[in-house]
């Protein structure tokens, strides 16, 4: 990452020109080739890439008060994206307001319970498994995100979303997602917690016409995870459950992981162990709804790091996943889907930050 003033800032000395906000142009480059692949019927060993160029400008503007107005936009231009979504600012497009009070922050802003989980309990291996699996949702537009100052080590966050902005139909409820997390972290414990729920709206066709329409049962989702660190080890784990969002499949349900990483020198080496039980509140075959039996599943993924620099990493990384008779979580997201299976992603790769 680094910083650079505006062009005509260089010339401020010179020619008496006004000061200008400062701006920091950062980003990051993944690139890695990996092989995955199903014992389901119909699915065969593929090699493919997964390609992840960034690039973010964000800035800031101190106020005589003492406080700041930031901003931030983030895109990502990742290989897995349809051509349609490589859109600026598709990750993060926010303004907002810092001072000793904590931070307020108003656009596309990832959610708190997506961060949380995503570092550090997702790090070497977790993004699907831990960071994104059951969330209701990651990133929307039309958000307001306020984070508190650090006390101590305790923190929290508050998020709330008006989603599309479909609010205006006489007769139809508010769309809104909200989520808030608390934290603490000292001596080399940490604790977070956090709840998600949203009720959309949408279209859907009623004789021949598109009428809007609320989501009669909101989606929900909440973790809580810790750790420590004994010096070159940390241990960690957490319990994530939802309900009528998605996991592997539409329905409300339980997880639980236990992670174990160790470092030493340029070598970080981590473990991890999901258990996802059977899902609950699905449609069964007899038109109620209630459990589906022998729909549990489980995924142990690994991952070695080895630096190469302050700021790029050469890594190893695999994942096994196997399902119960009516489970469908794969190693990756191709291989969701595919009940009775067992499943596998082995991925080589390089991360650079600048």
């Amino acid at each position: 990452m680094f910083k650079r003033a505006l062009v005509a800032a260089s010339l401020a000395a010179a020619f008496a020109a006004p000061a200008f906000a400062e701006v920091t142009i950062g980003g990051s480059i993944e690139s890695d080739i990996y092989i995955h692949g199903s014992n389901a019927d119909g699915i065969r060993d593929e090699v493919e890439l997964d390609v992840e160029p960034r690039l973010f400008f964000s800035g800031s503007d101190k106020l005589d008060n003492g406080s700041k107005v930031i901003w931030k936009i983030w895109t990502g231009v990742e290989n897995y994206r349809a051509q349609n979504d490589k859109t600026w600012g598709n990750r993060e497009a926010w303004g907002g307001w810092q001072g000793d009070w904590g931070t307020l922050r108003f656009g596309r802003i990832y959610t708190p319970s997506y961060l949380k989980l995503d570092w550090p309990y997702g790090n070497l291996g977790g993004a699907m498994h831990v960071a994104e699996l059951g969330l209701v949702a990651y990133n929307p537009d039309n958000s307001i995100a306020y984070d508190s100052p650090n006390w101590g080590g305790f923190s929290f966050s508050g998020y709330y979303s008006f989603l599309g902005q479909q609010n205006q139909v006489d007769g139809v409820d508010q769309e809104y997602m909200f989520d808030v997390t608390a934290g603490y972290s000292g001596g080399g414990f940490m604790i977070d917690a956090g709840y998600q729920e949203a009720a959309a709206n949408s279209l859907v066709k009623q004789n021949g016409a598109d009428v809007l329409v609320h989501q009669e049962d909101p989606s929900k989702f909440w973790f809580v995870a810790g750790g420590y660190n004994f010096g070159a080890f940390t241990l960690k784990g957490g319990y994530k459950g939802w309900e009528n969002s998605w996991g592997g499949q539409t329905g409300d349900q339980n997880q639980y992981f236990v992670q174990g990483i160790y470092s030493a020198g340029k070598h970080t080496v981590g473990v991890t162990y999901n258990y996802f039980d059977d899902v609950d509140g699905v449609k069964l075959a007899d038109g109620s709804k209630g459990k589906l039996e022998d729909s549990s599943s489980q995924v142990v993924y690994g991952q070695w790091n080895y630096a190469l620099s302050n700021n790029t990493s050469a890594y190893v990384q695999g994942r096994y996943a196997w399902n119960d008779k009516n489970g469908v979580i794969g190693a990756d997201y191709a291989n969701n889907g595919h009940a009775d299976s067992s499943s596998y992603r082995l991925l080589f790769g390089t991360w650079t930050g600048f």
